[in-house]
């Protein structure tokens, strides 16, 4: 290795340790026997032990009682084996506090294969698992006006799809807006260098009043919704004490709203929604405040999203040699996508392939070769499947990709010709790869439809390999 190669291994070292250090997911790696031999400052702020406490300890200091011991049975069995766990995590808090934690265990290895360590990287979720339980709540104990449960399955499927946060921002007051039938709504917010609120979408808003009102943290109502952090339903401005102040001319009624928008505990601004013009009443109710809130817990997730938290969020998502989106993605995607299907039936297929016989390869041509096999298998999946379509390295040699809206006649044609171009990565020795594909149906649940999947790949291997196979179509090329 030359000066040169060394300054810039160093240098990613470098950049790499601090990212670590100072990202905001949890952090935790241990040796072979569970001992913890590395914290970051995000997991200790989460759970309250110094990294003092923590290391030389196990993570059970941060175990909760709410998981059996074949939970933690198939755990270690799932990474000892070399594999990635994620799981969603009840853990206690030094204080005795529980939260919960979107969590993944990845095995470290070393040039022998052999495993090492252990590093897990997981995600405060607390407020989203809370707050999907209240979600959950409301929908046994309240009955959905049919119209509004309609347009809020409509914003909640739409709202994910602007990557533009001033379209985002419009689409989400005008949807607010039309669900709960008012006037006015504004969106704002928080510009962390100066602290202040600004309006980023409004509808029924002067523009002036959208440039010019920039309330700071405790400042006016926004302001003091944004500070504490808390939603505020006011039936009659004018007479409530935590206001203090008498109703606007330009208001038509006496009645709002205003609610944070929180992601994990982060502020990220307020929306603000009055003069409700409902045929029954001006006057918001409960009910309205749980709507707002459900609205906005989805569009500050959509939010996060357009902002500069994407390339963190890659190099989550993302398989490093490939670039493909990982395991952990693909998992949470395929969830999605299963409950779209069983909400709205449009087709969902699944396909699972692997590099035939790619171990001998590997071993024959050195792991070199075979890394750069893969990549270049990376590339051709993104080069022959849609934009829609998520393509994940699913294990080793092993991928996924799922299918919306796409029948088993479309994958074969695409398994076609990515087969066609697999077979000419290498002159000298032909590559081939053999695939599974099933279909979802109603009722399926995601580990129905990765074992029907699965089982299909198997069959293809089983059965001379280079081949699809779809148990709906039979033997599908």
């Amino acid at each position: 290795m030359n000066n040169k190669d060394s300054r810039q291994n160093r240098l990613k070292l470098k950049y790499l340790s601090a990212a670590v250090e100072q990202t905001a997911d949890s952090v935790v790696i241990t040796n072979k026997d569970g001992i913890i031999e590395y914290v970051n400052p995000a997991f200790e702020e989460t759970t309250g032990y110094a990294r003092e406490e923590a290391l030389g300890k196990t993570p059970r200091i941060l175990k909760s009682g709410h998981h059996k011991a074949d939970f933690y049975r198939t755990l270690w069995e799932t990474i000892l084996s070399g594999k990635t766990f994620e799981h969603v995590l009840t853990n206690k808090k030094k204080n005795g506090e529980l939260f919960y934690a979107d969590q993944t265990i990845t095995p470290l290895k070393n040039t022998r294969g052999e495993i090492t360590h252990f590093v897990s990287v997981w995600k405060d979720v607390t407020e989203r698992v809370r707050h999907r339980e209240e979600m959950e709540a409301l929908n046994k104990s309240l009955r959905f006006e049919k119209q509004k449960f309609e347009q809020i399955l409509d914003l909640e499927e739409r709202i994910g799809s602007f990557s533009d946060l001033n379209k985002l921002a419009d689409f989400i007051v005008n949807g607010i807006a039309g669900v709960l039938e008012v006037e006015r709504c504004s969106l704002m917010l928080l510009d962390e260098k100066t602290g202040a609120l600004a309006i980023k979408g409004a509808v029924g808003l002067d523009h002036k009043i959208m440039r010019e009102s920039k309330p700071s943290l405790g400042e006016g109502i926004a302001g003091l919704v944004a500070k504490e952090r808390k939603p505020l339903l006011v039936e009659v401005i004018d007479t409530d004490e935590r206001v203090g102040r008498e109703n606007l001319p330009s208001y038509k009624t006496k009645s709002f709203l205003s609610v944070p928008i929180l992601l994990d505990h982060k502020l990220l601004g307020v929306v603000n929604v009055t003069d409700k013009r409902s045929p029954g009443s001006t006057v918001f109710t409960d009910f309205d405040l749980k709507i707002l809130l459900y609205i906005v817990r989805q569009s500050a997730v959509a939010v996060e999203n357009t902002e500069l938290y994407k390339e963190l969020k890659y190099l989550t998502v993302t398989d490093p040699l490939t670039n493909l989106y990982n395991y952990r993605h693909f998992m949470r995607t395929l969830d999605y996508e299963i409950d779209r299907f069983h909400r709205f039936g449009d087709p969902l297929s699944l396909l699972i392939m692997d590099v035939d016989d790619f171990k001998a390869y590997n071993e024959t041509h050195g792991a070199a070769r075979g890394d750069e096999i893969l990549k270049a298998v990376g590339n051709i999946f993104s080069k022959h499947l849609r934009e829609v379509d998520i393509i994940c390295r699913y294990a080793s040699d092993d991928f996924a990709v799922i299918l919306p809206k796409t029948e088993v006649a479309q994958v074969k044609l695409i398994a076609q010709k990515i087969t066609e171009a697999v077979s000419r990565l290498d002159p000298a020795h032909k590559i081939t790869m053999s695939f599974g594909l099933a279909s979802c149906h109603q009722g399926m649940t995601r580990h129905d439809f990765i074992l029907k999947a699965d089982a299909a790949l198997t069959h293809a291997k089983r059965h001379g390999k280079n081949q699809l196979y779809c148990q709906e179509k039979h033997n599908a090329g």
